[in-house]
């Protein structure tokens, strides 16, 4: 089954949305779960989970790309990584190495055990992704928009191995890596660190690779300290909610900016606020927090641009949480914009 097939049997995308997707791709050259993920049409973890279904390989999430070991980088020519576009990421309980593959099939499976000289399970994953971070890995010829080649490996990169008929079977469902990973005993453990846990967070921020890896790692942050939450980007004249924490559909909330209110005010000034005018706006904005005593919103700057707002209920416990702890919070989503921006 083609890919855009799986996407609307799964419900995944909106037809009007494929049809001029797919109108777009020969001027873009990008492929099709990857140009509707740098759309914002499509969250890359669900990309992930149907190209699984349709090639019959784990998916490799955010999570493990995230948390993949550097170390093994060394085990591939950076050739090699670069013109197959594979990435190692970790070892299996088994002892197998785990190497994510933009094209995985049993050629390519073959071709990496030659070259590293152990077992090799692939995993797949949206190309936008892994091509960026094969690049940052290995190198690259071209832009940073311009996909790597496609040049697979052949059986003259295989040697004297015996390469199985059979191709691996589909997978009914999505599947990730998860399980390959969990209850290896060699796992090191590793001692708990006293990191603060808005410096854990922003380290993890540093290490994400999409805007909306970043928006996750936010908004699991945010919701441990304040109980209710809302980050809105601006659209024109409005701010559009994107994400909530503690608040019900929040991408149907839409703020506008022409009448006062806490966001109004936070957009406007580009400075954190607790100002709360008597106003509908505001009315709107207590009822989705919960009608709380100290909210607060503070604007997510790009290039000192104004590019959406987080807003905060009250905090979870003890005192009003510190506007410069939210001010630590917006800093860290704007420069991430901004790098994702340009890359």
């Amino acid at each position: 089954m083609r890919i855009g097939e799986l996407l609307l049997l799964k419900e995944k995308i909106d037809p009007w949305v494929l049809t001029n997707t797919l109108k777009e791709q020969a001027r873009t050259r990008q492929r099709l779960v990857s140009l509707l993920i740098s759309r914002a049409q499509l969250d890359p973890d669900e990309g992930a989970l149907v190209l699984s279904e349709q090639v019959g390989y784990p998916a490799a999430m955010q999570r493990h790309l995230e948390r993949r070991d550097a170390a093994l980088l060394e085990l591939m020519p950076p050739q090699l990584g670069s013109t197959w576009v594979v990435l190692p990421i970790g070892y299996a309980r088994t002892g197998a190495l785990i190497v994510v593959a933009r094209d995985p099939t049993p050629i390519l499976t073959a071709a990496l055990e030659h070259i590293v000289r152990k077992s090799v399970i692939l995993a797949v994953t949206p190309s936008v992704q892994l091509e960026r971070l094969v690049r940052a890995a290995y190198g690259g010829s071209g832009t940073e928009e311009e996909p790597l080649p496609h040049s697979p490996p052949t059986l003259s990169d295989i040697g004297n191995v015996r390469l199985e008929d059979e191709t691996p079977p589909p997978i009914r469902r999505g599947r990730t890596v998860s399980y390959m990973f969990e209850g290896r005993p060699e796992l090191p453990v590793r001692a708990p660190q006293q990191i603060a846990p808005i410096d854990a967070m922003l380290a993890e921020v540093d290490r994400a690779i999409t805007a909306g890896a970043v928006e996750r790692l936010v908004m699991a942050y945010v919701a441990k300290r304040w109980r209710t939450a809302l980050l809105l980007r601006i659209e024109g004249e409005d701010a559009v909610g994107v994400r909530g924490a503690g608040i019900e559909a929040a991408e149907r909330v839409r703020i506008p900016l022409g009448e006062p209110s806490l966001v109004a005010i936070a957009a406007g000034s580009l400075h954190t606020t607790q100002e709360r005018p008597g106003t509908a706006s505001q009315a709107e904005l207590d009822s989705l927090l919960d009608h709380p005593a100290t909210p607060a919103a503070a604007p997510v700057l790009v290039d000192g641009t104004v590019a959406g707002v987080l807003l905060v209920g009250d905090p979870v416990d003890g005192p009003p949480g510190s506007l410069a702890e939210l001010d630590r919070v917006v800093d860290a989503l704007g420069a991430a914009y901004a790098r994702f921006s340009r890359s």
